[in-house]
Protein backbone atom coordinates (compact mmCIF):
# COMPACT_ATOMS: atom_id res chain seq x y z
CA UNK A 1 0.00 0.00 0.00
CA UNK A 2 1.17 3.43 -0.80
CA UNK A 3 1.24 6.20 1.77
CA UNK A 4 1.23 8.89 -0.93
CA UNK A 5 -2.27 10.08 -0.20
CA UNK A 6 -3.12 11.65 3.07
CA UNK A 7 -5.42 9.65 5.31
CA UNK A 8 -8.57 11.30 6.64
CA UNK A 9 -8.92 11.75 10.35
CA UNK A 10 -11.95 10.42 12.18
CA UNK A 11 -13.14 14.01 12.59
CA UNK A 12 -13.15 14.48 8.80
CA UNK A 13 -14.89 11.15 8.28
CA UNK A 14 -17.59 12.11 10.80
CA UNK A 15 -17.97 15.55 9.21
CA UNK A 16 -18.59 14.08 5.76
CA UNK A 17 -21.01 11.58 7.25
CA UNK A 18 -22.93 14.42 8.93
CA UNK A 19 -22.99 16.49 5.75
CA UNK A 20 -24.50 13.80 3.57
CA UNK A 21 -26.89 12.50 6.18
CA UNK A 22 -24.62 9.89 7.66
CA UNK A 23 -24.32 6.18 7.00
CA UNK A 24 -26.84 4.38 4.85
CA UNK A 25 -30.00 6.01 6.10
CA UNK A 26 -28.77 8.63 8.53
CA UNK A 27 -29.96 7.06 11.72
CA UNK A 28 -31.05 3.61 12.51
CA UNK A 29 -34.69 3.21 11.70
CA UNK A 30 -37.09 2.89 14.58
CA UNK A 31 -38.77 -0.55 14.43
CA UNK A 32 -42.12 1.04 15.34
CA UNK A 33 -41.73 3.48 12.48
CA UNK A 34 -41.15 0.63 10.05
CA UNK A 35 -44.29 -1.13 11.33
CA UNK A 36 -46.36 2.05 10.95
CA UNK A 37 -45.03 2.56 7.45
CA UNK A 38 -45.78 -1.02 6.46
CA UNK A 39 -49.29 -0.80 7.95
CA UNK A 40 -50.06 2.46 6.16
CA UNK A 41 -49.21 0.84 2.85
CA UNK A 42 -51.41 -2.21 3.36
CA UNK A 43 -54.65 -2.68 1.44
CA UNK A 44 -56.73 -3.07 4.59
CA UNK A 45 -55.47 0.25 5.95
CA UNK A 46 -56.22 2.08 2.71
CA UNK A 47 -59.73 0.59 2.65
CA UNK A 48 -60.22 1.69 6.28
CA UNK A 49 -59.04 5.23 5.44
CA UNK A 50 -61.31 5.49 2.39
CA UNK A 51 -64.31 4.35 4.46
CA UNK A 52 -63.48 6.98 7.08
CA UNK A 53 -63.24 9.62 4.39
CA UNK A 54 -66.66 8.59 3.05
CA UNK A 55 -68.13 8.70 6.54
CA UNK A 56 -66.89 12.20 7.36
CA UNK A 57 -67.24 13.80 3.92
CA UNK A 58 -70.56 15.64 3.55
CA UNK A 59 -72.58 13.87 0.90
CA UNK A 60 -69.95 11.15 0.70
CA UNK A 61 -72.55 8.45 1.06
CA UNK A 62 -70.90 6.71 3.99
CA UNK A 63 -73.33 5.44 6.58
CA UNK A 64 -72.49 4.61 10.16
CA UNK A 65 -71.84 0.95 10.85
CA UNK A 66 -74.69 -0.95 12.47
CA UNK A 67 -73.01 -1.25 15.89
CA UNK A 68 -72.42 2.53 16.08
CA UNK A 69 -75.98 3.29 15.02
CA UNK A 70 -77.22 1.05 17.84
CA UNK A 71 -75.09 2.97 20.35
CA UNK A 72 -76.53 6.29 19.20
CA UNK A 73 -80.02 5.03 19.85
CA UNK A 74 -83.08 5.17 17.67
CA UNK A 75 -83.52 8.35 15.67
CA UNK A 76 -86.84 9.99 16.39
CA UNK A 77 -89.02 11.28 13.61
CA UNK A 78 -88.43 14.95 14.38
CA UNK A 79 -84.64 14.64 14.08
CA UNK A 80 -85.05 12.70 10.85
CA UNK A 81 -87.36 15.43 9.53
CA UNK A 82 -84.84 18.12 10.56
CA UNK A 83 -82.01 16.25 8.88
CA UNK A 84 -84.08 15.80 5.70
CA UNK A 85 -85.04 19.50 5.69
CA UNK A 86 -81.38 20.49 6.12
CA UNK A 87 -80.30 18.23 3.26
CA UNK A 88 -83.04 19.73 1.07
CA UNK A 89 -81.94 23.24 2.04
CA UNK A 90 -78.32 22.47 1.15
CA UNK A 91 -79.29 20.84 -2.16
CA UNK A 92 -81.70 23.59 -3.23
CA UNK A 93 -81.32 26.81 -1.23
CA UNK A 94 -84.64 28.51 -1.98
CA UNK A 95 -87.49 30.25 -0.22
CA UNK A 96 -89.56 27.04 -0.10
CA UNK A 97 -86.83 24.87 1.38
CA UNK A 98 -85.96 27.59 3.90
CA UNK A 99 -89.60 27.80 4.98
CA UNK A 100 -89.70 24.01 5.40
CA UNK A 101 -86.47 24.08 7.43
CA UNK A 102 -87.65 26.92 9.67
CA UNK A 103 -90.91 25.03 10.26
CA UNK A 104 -88.93 22.20 11.90
CA UNK A 105 -87.81 24.63 14.62
CA UNK A 106 -84.15 23.72 14.26
CA UNK A 107 -81.54 26.47 14.51
CA UNK A 108 -79.98 27.59 11.25
CA UNK A 109 -76.64 25.93 10.45
CA UNK A 110 -73.22 27.59 10.84
CA UNK A 111 -72.61 27.42 7.10
CA UNK A 112 -72.13 31.10 6.21
CA UNK A 113 -71.88 30.33 2.49
CA UNK A 114 -75.30 28.65 2.54
CA UNK A 115 -76.84 31.50 4.53
CA UNK A 116 -75.36 34.10 2.19
CA UNK A 117 -76.86 32.26 -0.76
CA UNK A 118 -80.25 32.46 0.92
CA UNK A 119 -80.10 36.26 1.26
CA UNK A 120 -81.70 36.54 -2.19
CA UNK A 121 -85.13 35.50 -0.92
CA UNK A 122 -87.91 38.10 -0.92
CA UNK A 123 -89.87 37.22 2.23
CA UNK A 124 -88.70 39.49 5.08
CA UNK A 125 -90.07 37.19 7.78
CA UNK A 126 -87.67 34.51 6.55
CA UNK A 127 -84.81 36.99 6.15
CA UNK A 128 -84.77 37.98 9.83
CA UNK A 129 -83.65 34.59 11.21
CA UNK A 130 -81.03 34.41 8.44
CA UNK A 131 -79.68 37.84 9.29
CA UNK A 132 -79.68 37.06 13.02
CA UNK A 133 -77.71 33.86 12.41
CA UNK A 134 -75.24 35.61 10.11
CA UNK A 135 -74.78 38.32 12.75
CA UNK A 136 -74.01 35.64 15.36
CA UNK A 137 -71.48 34.03 13.03
CA UNK A 138 -69.75 37.34 12.33
CA UNK A 139 -69.72 38.32 16.01
CA UNK A 140 -68.17 34.94 16.88
CA UNK A 141 -65.23 35.95 14.71
CA UNK A 142 -65.98 33.59 11.84
CA UNK A 143 -66.11 36.17 9.09
CA UNK A 144 -67.37 34.73 5.83
CA UNK A 145 -66.50 36.30 2.48
CA UNK A 146 -66.60 39.81 3.90
CA UNK A 147 -66.85 41.88 0.71
CA UNK A 148 -69.55 39.69 -0.82
CA UNK A 149 -71.57 39.81 2.39
CA UNK A 150 -71.23 43.61 2.57
CA UNK A 151 -72.47 43.88 -1.03
CA UNK A 152 -75.44 41.59 -0.40
CA UNK A 153 -76.38 43.35 2.85
CA UNK A 154 -76.13 46.78 1.21
CA UNK A 155 -78.37 45.62 -1.65
CA UNK A 156 -80.84 44.19 0.86
CA UNK A 157 -80.78 47.46 2.79
CA UNK A 158 -82.22 49.24 -0.26
CA UNK A 159 -84.89 46.59 -0.81
CA UNK A 160 -86.37 45.88 2.63
CA UNK A 161 -88.96 48.01 4.40
CA UNK A 162 -89.54 46.55 7.87
CA UNK A 163 -87.74 48.50 10.61
CA UNK A 164 -86.66 45.32 12.42
CA UNK A 165 -85.01 43.95 9.28
CA UNK A 166 -83.29 47.28 8.56
CA UNK A 167 -81.97 47.32 12.13
CA UNK A 168 -80.56 43.79 11.72
CA UNK A 169 -78.91 44.80 8.44
CA UNK A 170 -77.33 47.87 10.07
CA UNK A 171 -76.02 45.76 12.95
CA UNK A 172 -74.56 43.24 10.49
CA UNK A 173 -72.88 46.00 8.47
CA UNK A 174 -71.45 47.50 11.66
CA UNK A 175 -70.10 44.10 12.73
CA UNK A 176 -68.50 43.59 9.32
CA UNK A 177 -66.99 47.07 9.11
Amino acid sequence: MSDDREKKSWREIDATRDRRGGGRSGRRADPDERLRERASQSAAYSKYKSNLDKLFTPGGGGALPENLRAQLGPADESSAARRKALEDLKQDPSEATLAAYLATGAPLPDDARLLMGLLDIREEAQLRPLLSRLLEIVEDGKKPNRMLLIQKVTALRHRVEAAETVELLDMLLAALG
